[in-house]
């Protein structure tokens, strides 16, 4: 069926050129930074490896049961990743992100936020005077963030840090 002779309709031609000049001048949706691209290292990377290995420590120190059991609701999240797994020993954190399921959850601030909920939930005791884990990885972005160039260098920053160091490379 065609209407007016063949011709589309002014309106109708109005509105797709309208539509078109707005698409063609709209912001794409940023894409979310899961690794570090070259040199290029965003924050909530650095964040998420402090709060990995901040955690993996906690189940080294201290009850690993424990700290599971206080992660909360969001638990699931850590072991449907692959970021905490249970073995033969009790429970261990997987600290090379290739080896995560990120395809388990919607999307990397799932992971984050049932990492921070392990971090608020437990502490970092073998630091000195006990402190809350969202405290300490808080503390670590404060110092560091912006202060380093390459993810290797926030990596050997992190590790240092978690091991009670000053967090210098």
């Amino acid at each position: 069926m065609t209407l007016h002779g063949g011709r589309v309709p002014a309106f109708t031609a109005v509105t797709l050129a309208t539509s078109l000049v707005l698409s063609a001048c709209s912001t794409p949706e940023p894409e979310t930074e899961e690794e570090p691209v070259g040199d290029y290292v965003s924050f909530f990377w650095v964040e998420r490896e402090v709060m990995v290995h901040t955690l993996d420590r906690m189940f080294t120190e201290g009850d690993p049961d424990q700290v599971v059991e206080n992660i909360g609701d969001k638990r699931d999240r850590l072991f449907d990743t692959a970021i905490v797994r249970e073995d033969e020993d009790g429970y261990a954190v997987e600290l090379d992100n290739d080896e995560w399921n990120t395809e388990a959850v919607h999307n990397s601030g799932q992971i984050d936020g049932a990492l921070a909920d392990a971090m608020y939930n437990n502490e970092v005791t073998w630091c000195g005077e006990p402190v809350n884990g969202e405290e300490f990885v808080d503390a670590y972005m404060d110092e560091h963030w912006e202060t380093l160039d390459t993810p290797e260098a926030y990596e050997a920053s992190v590790v240092d840090y978690v091991d009670c160091g000053d967090g210098q490379p």
